[in-house]
């Protein structure tokens, strides 16, 4: 190889290793909803995480990985995620096609899967700290098949 291919592989590694770098995987402490099915474990890749609360970037969009196992078949998933403050707020421009690529549709009852969705966090969003909710559902009966809750910090 030539010394400019060299340095131009050495360029591009570096810029791929910065890009991939710069937020860590962390297991989130989260809450079960009340009567709904919860997963057994969530991760996402925080900007930093500290006191139990994931910080996340403006502009910046962010992986959700939800371990679970469905107690029911499904054909079709809808995904909602909402702030919950005293009155639940939807979160914009989110995907609410739990199918779209973020599952392997459909669910079979009793077989373990993951839910795994890039958050998008708007720059007109208010920095603050977030609860946040997040429920599954069968689209077709409205059965709630997966809600957590976990807090996030938006820098």
């Amino acid at each position: 190889m030539s010394p400019a291919t060299m340095g131009f592989m050495y360029i591009f590694l570096v810029a791929c290793t910065v890009t991939v770098t710069w937020a860590t995987i962390y297991d989130i402490p989260f809450r079960s909803c009340r009567g709904i099915p919860g997963p057994s474990a969530i991760k996402v890749n925080c900007s930093s995480f500290e006191r139990e609360t994931c910080t996340l970037t403006k502009g910046q969009t962010y992986s959700i990985w939800a371990n679970f196992t469905p107690q029911i078949n499904v054909n079709a998933v809808q995904s909602s995620v909402a702030w919950k403050t005293w009155v639940e707020m939807p979160l914009p421009g989110q995907d609410a096609d739990g199918c779209n690529g973020y599952l392997e549709c459909p669910l079979a009852q009793n077989t373990p899967t993951t839910f795994t969705y890039p958050l998008q966090i708007q720059n007109f969003w208010m920095r603050r700290r977030y609860p946040i909710v997040w429920r599954l559902k069968d689209a077709n009966t409205d059965i709630k098949i997966l809600c957590f809750t976990f807090k996030i910090l938006i820098t």
